[in-house]
C-alpha cells in the first residue's frame, strides 16, 4: 500500500462545539446560538485539508473502538484521507468540548486526549511527513529524523522538550514559541510564523517577508491554524515559491473560518486561487 504524497501523524478527536454570544459567568446559564460535532486534532485537520486540496494523504493515529472512533473513521473516509494506518484500540476514547464566543472571537477548549502511539508503518514513507505536538514524539520513537528519509513538517503550538527548529524541513511554530525567522539560514529549512489576523511571516534562507491575512466574515477561527499548516504542506508538494505558498495557506485558513467547525468550509485548490485573485483586484 502506498501512503500517497504525505503522511500525517498525531491526535484525532471528536469535537463537540457550542457557539455562544459570550462565555457564561460562574453558575450562569446561557443559550447556544449553534452547535456542531466534528473531527479535530491538529494533524488530522491538516490531513483533511490536504485531501480537500487534492493531495494524496494518509493519517497515522489511534482511535477508540467505540462510537466516537466510528465517527472519526467515517469523516476521514468521506474527506478522502487514507485510513489504512488508523488503528483502533479498546478502552479508549478521545473527545473534547469547545465553547466559541461570537462576541469575543475566541474559544475555550476542554479536552482529555488519549496519547496512544501508533505503530511505525512497514511501508516506505512518502515525500513528506507532517506531525503535531504528539506526532513529533511518535516519529522520534520510530527513529525518523530529518535528512534520513522523507521531509518533515511540524505544527507546534507550545514548547516541547527536545523539539528543535533544525529537526524539520518546514518549521511552523506559533508566535508564543518564537518570532525568530533567522534560524532558517543556519538550519537550511523553511520557517513560517502565523500571527493570526496580522498575517504570517516567512523565511526560507533566501526570501524573507510577510503575507497579509485575508479579511472575511468569520464565524469561528477554530481549527484555522491546523488548516493553515495542512495548506502549507500542500504548497510544498506543488513546489510553490515561498511568498505564494504562505499567501495561499493564509487564504485557505481564512475561508475555513466560514464554518463553526474546523474543516467543513475548507476550500478546494481552485476555489482558493479564485478567492486570492478576487481579493487582489
Amino acid at each position: 500500500m502506498s501512503m500517497g504524497q504525505v503522511l500525517a501523524v498525531g491526535l484525532a478527536t471528536v469535537d463537540n462545539i457550542v457557539l455562544v454570544d459570550r462565555y457564561p459567568d460562574r453558575d450562569e446559564r446561557v443559550l447556544a446560538i449553534d452547535n456542531a460535532r466534528s473531527v479535530g486534532g491538529p494533524a488530522t485537520v491538516a490531513a483533511m485539508t490536504m485531501a480537500r486540496l487534492g493531495i494524496e494523504v494518509s493519517l497515522s493515529t489511534v482511535i477508540g473502538r467505540d462510537a466516537a472512533g466510528d465517527f472519526v473513521l467515517d469523516i476521514l473516509n468521506q474527506e478522502g484521507v487514507d485510513t489504512e494506518l488508523v488503528e483502533r484500540s479498546n478502552g479508549m476514547t478521545s473527545q473534547s468540548t469547545i465553547v466559541v464566543s461570537h462576541s469575543e472571537s475566541s474559544r475555550a477548549i476542554m479536552v482529555k486526549p488519549e496519547r496512544v502511539a501508533p505503530r511505525k508503518p512497514l511501508q516506505n514513507f512518502p515525500q513528506w511527513v507532517h506531525v503535531d505536538h504528539f506526532g513529533a514524539e511518535v516519529i522520534k520513537s520510530w527513529g525518523l529524523v530529518r535528512g534520513n528519509g522523507p521531509k518533515l513538517s511540524i505544527d507546534i503550538g507550545y514548547p516541547i522538550e527536545g523539539v528543535r527548529a533544525r529537526d524539520f524541513d518546514l518549521y511552523v511554530p506559533s508566535e508564543k514559541i518564537t518570532d525568530n525567522l533567522d534560524t532558517a539560514s543556519d538550519d537550511q529549512n523553511i520557517v513560517v510564523i502565523s500571527h493570526g489576523d496580522r498575517g504570517s511571516a516567512y523565511f526560507d534562507g533566501i526570501t524573507k517577508g510577510r503575507a497579509p491575512a485575508f479579511e472575511i466574515d468569520a464565524l469561528s477561527t477554530l481549527g484555522a491554524g491546523d488548516v493553515f499548516h495542512g495548506a502549507l504542506v500542500a504548497t510544498q508538494i506543488w513546489q510553490m515559491p515561498i511568498k505564494e505558498a504562505v499567501t495561499f495557506a493564509n487564504a485557505v485558513a481564512a475561508l475555513s473560518c466560514r464554518a463553526l467547525d474546523g474543516y467543513s468550509k475548507v476550500p478546494s485548490r481552485q476555489e482558493t486561487l479564485d478567492f486570492i485573485k478576487m481579493m487582489e483586484k
